[in-house]
């Protein structure tokens, strides 16, 4: 007699027709069980790395983040802007998700959690686009490198800028559609709609991730170039729709210009760049201030294998795949010429713009796995070690390399800040950027702040002008000489921590 769990067992008449369905669903759920329970370590380990920096030093909030937030009280208020404040470019679309928690909870943490959780989300794109091409256990250890790639990466994935972890969500899904508009020409017209909608929604979210969802696009274009109202003409719709926000922005205020570059350099120093330090630092080999966690020679040698192997890892997974796997090539190796012409993306210390380039460098090196024998490659344990050990050996000694062991609370100085204004009952404030929006944001946007320069809140500012100069405290990171607006002999100096406080 077959045992009840066995799922290729015989059905027998009558109620034993239900028995082998039900035998067959266990069975089915038996391997989804042992893969969710092999993937505990990484995410266990990837949690308390997150954990960890979130009370360091390393993930002080800031006032970038504090605009996300600033953003979010004005759609509770019914304030609804088009693209991040003060910007030309950029998806509000965290400040949308985050209305609803500062409903009910303010401050850090609700930045946090939510940062988290598109992180978690974005691991799961990852999932999603490696899955048609690889074993589960291979897509799930490459989404899982994903959510804990590196200690710059962390930073980021537990950041809320505006734009960022959707955006890369929305180019992930737009690289996906792409290879399955290949893969499966069946109901073309509704995957060209959703793969230009998730590129418009790409572009809009920031320019980055737009040009490398637009890139994967290209392959399956001409590869159905005959198929005007099943490709072209769905995508390019799906496209517009995706991008309509920052299009009606564009028609109401006029075409953006580029965002000013923080670190000058010219098209082949930026190209150099992306090799030799962005990459490096996405692998968790370079820390910001350009040191090697390991002996040089031997960084520069994990960093050649790593991208040389993600490289041509795309071209192997052509090989074995064939045509849907075409347009992460194509990405993967346009996406670095077209990403230098952005002269912001100089800009290489924290490692934010070697984001769009993460999926093509996990799908090349998970290509490499597909040369391991079936045994291995369909191993839960591929999933319990591979991205366990990753995030020890690339992410824990960076980070470590920075703050050390100790543990703090990142945000006590400008929570001190906010408090020292409520006692003395001040509502304006001015200053510069680091220190404005950040307290405005703490004080769940009960002040009126006006910084120096990088005007966000253009209202707020103008108000703040205007305001009374006896009535208006001022806030600089320490270090930066202030702008008074009051003989220096009429404030009083308060300092805490980072930061100088000058009370009227």
């Amino acid at each position: 007699m077959p045992l009840i769990d066995d799922p290729e067992a015989p059905s027998s008449p009558g109620d034993g027709e239900g028995r082998s369905v039900l035998t067959r669903e266990r069975a089915s759920r038996r391997p989804t069980r042992m893969l969710l329970l092999a993937c505990l370590p990484a995410v266990a380990v990837g949690l308390l790395i997150r954990v960890w920096v979130m009370h360091t030093s390393l993930l002080s909030l800031n006032s970038d983040e504090g605009i996300t937030g600033l953003q979010a009280f004005e759609v509770l208020d019914g304030r609804f802007r088009l693209v991040v404040a003060g910007n030309e470019y950029g998806a509000t679309t965290e400040s949308y998700l985050m209305a609803p928690i500062l409903h009910f909870w303010t401050g850090v943490w609700p930045l946090r959690v939510m940062a988290t959780a598109l992180s978690a989300l974005a691991a799961y794109a990852l999932y999603r686009l490696a899955r048609p091409f690889l074993e589960r256990t291979i897509a799930v250890t490459l989404a899982l490198i994903g959510w804990t790639t590196s200690g710059a990466f962390v930073l980021l994935w537990s950041r809320a800028y505006m734009g960022y972890n959707t955006g890369f969500i929305a180019q992930v899904i737009a690289i996906a559609l792409a290879c399955h508009a290949i893969r499966n020409p069946d109901k073309l017209a509704r995957t060209a709609v959703l793969a230009g909608f998730a590129a418009g929604f790409a572009t809009w979210s920031h320019p980055m991730f737009g040009v490398v969802a637009v890139l994967a696009l290209i392959a399956p274009s001409v590869y159905h170039w005959r198929r005007l109202l099943t490709w072209w003409l769905p995508a390019a719709a799906g496209g517009v729709l995706g991008v309509l926000p920052w299009l009606l922005f564009i028609a109401q205020h006029g075409w953006p210009t580029s965002a000013l570059a923080t670190v000058p350099s010219t098209y082949e120093q930026r190209v150099v760049n992306f090799f030799t330090e962005l990459l490096p630092r996405m692998f968790g080999l370079l820390a910001p201030d350009g040191d090697y966690w390991l002996p040089s020679w031997l960084a520069v040698a994990v960093a050649t294998v790593l991208i040389a192997g993600s490289l041509t890892g795309l071209v192997l997974l052509v090989v074995r795949r064939g045509a849907p796997a075409v347009p992460l090539l194509v990405a993967g190796v346009l996406a670095f010429p077209f990403l230098a012409v952005f002269k912001p993306l100089g800009f290489v210390a924290d490692g934010r713009y070697a984001l769009p380039l993460l999926p093509m460098v996990l799908m090349g090196l998970g290509a490499w796995f597909l040369l391991l024998p079936e045994a291995v490659r369909r191993s839960p344990w591929l999933i319990v070690t591979v991205p366990t050990i990753w995030a020890l050996v690339l992410c824990v000694p960076v980070i470590h390399q920075q703050v050390g062991w100790r543990t703090e609370n990142p945000d006590q100085d400008a929570q001190l800040v906010v408090g020292e204004l409520a006692a003395r009952d001040i509502h304006y404030l001015a200053g510069d950027y680091w220190g404005t929006y950040l307290a405005d944001y703490l004080a769940d946007g009960q002040l009126t702040v006006a910084p120096d320069v990088s005007v966000r809140l253009s209202d707020e500012a103008a108000e703040v002008n205007a305001a009374d100069p006896t009535q208006v405290a001022l806030v600089y990171t320490t270090g930066v000489n202030p702008t008074l607006r009051l003989p220096a002999q009429d404030y009083q100096l308060v300092r805490i921590g980072v930061y100088d406080l000058y009370l009227p």
